[in-house]
């Protein structure tokens, strides 16, 4: 997200104190100077006094809404990965979290513990399962690495996708259930960057 409106939004509206934290980490606040001020007061005075001006009305509302704000808002670091396309698999417990408004566990193979023998099995088959709930049914270790309200990271994908186009969501659940994969013994297990599925 690079839009500094829409981080200034999320720290506003989110309930989720982690995502408030990394909006409010990326948003850079340059104070109004004393020059600038005096100048933007200018122009909003300009406003009260019919006839006078010749400042048009989005100078006037930009004026003012740079006196409200004290300053302008940028974003740090703001050429860190633009032009990605970057998508996500959505299951269905996680809808059905949202629905419910329920927490949602995010998880993922538990590596970092991982013996030898288990992060062999884990680099050369993973990528055939590519789903935690199924490499746990096969005995490895999963670690949950934050609970989340699925509400809140539903609302966070959606005010993303809807601003900067990114993520793009993929229902793997949905997409297993109706591949002709499954005739083969096969499955969907990931989506490439730009998947999009309704």
């Amino acid at each position: 997200m690079q839009n500094p409106r829409i981080l200034r939004f999320l720290i506003e509206n989110t309930e989720d104190d982690h995502i408030k934290h990394l909006a409010k980490e990326k948003l850079k606040f340059t104070p109004l100077t004393e020059t600038e001020r005096d100048m933007f007061q200018g122009i909003v005075n300009y406003k009260t006094m019919p006839g006078q001006g010749g400042f048009p009305d989005r100078a006037i509302k930009e004026a003012e809404e740079k006196l409200n704000t004290g300053g302008t808002y940028s974003v740090h670091n703001s050429e860190f990965l633009t032009g990605a396309n970057i998508s996500i698999c959505l299951t269905k417990e996680f809808m059905e979290a949202v629905e419910n408004d329920d927490y949602y566990d995010l998880r993922f193979p538990n590596v970092e513990g991982y013996s030898a023998e288990e992060m062999k099995a884990y680099n050369e088959t993973w990528h055939e399962y590519g789903d935690v709930r199924k490499w746990e049914e096969l005995g490895y270790g999963i670690r949950v690495y934050r609970k989340i309200k699925a509400k809140e990271l539903w609302n966070l994908i959606n005010i993303c996708a809807t601003y900067s186009a990114e993520p793009g969501i993929f229902f793997i659940d949905n997409a297993n259930d109706m591949t002709n994969a499954k005739a083969y013994g096969q499955q969907v297990v990931a989506t490439n960057p730009c998947g999009r599925a309704g």
